[in-house]
């Protein structure tokens, strides 16, 4: 008799949990800056009177290059983390 309680306590104790039910799906879209979504103009190309002169356009065009990449670089850091 001990033994057939043992037995179905066991049992009772290798019930499978309720399945949990989604009832509400949310949809979260993620705000980007509005500062993100543009870029510096290029600046004008010169008249190449002189190397120096080609060389800050060279600059100044790096400049509007690496700034916009690094708009890019954020947003995808945005969209990459999970949400809290």
């Amino acid at each position: 008799m001990i033994r057939t309680m043992l037995i179905a306590l066991l049992l009772a104790g290798c019930a499978a949990p309720k399945p949990v039910t989604i009832t509400k799906i949310q949809l979260v879209e993620p705000k980007v800056p509005p500062g993100l979504l543009t870029c510096p103009n290029s600046p004008v190309v010169p008249a190449a009177t002189s190397q120096a002169v080609v060389a800050n356009y060279i600059v100044a065009l790096w400049k509007a290059g690496s700034i916009c990449r690094d708009h890019l670089a954020a947003i995808q850091h945005m969209l990459a983390r999970p949400s809290s």
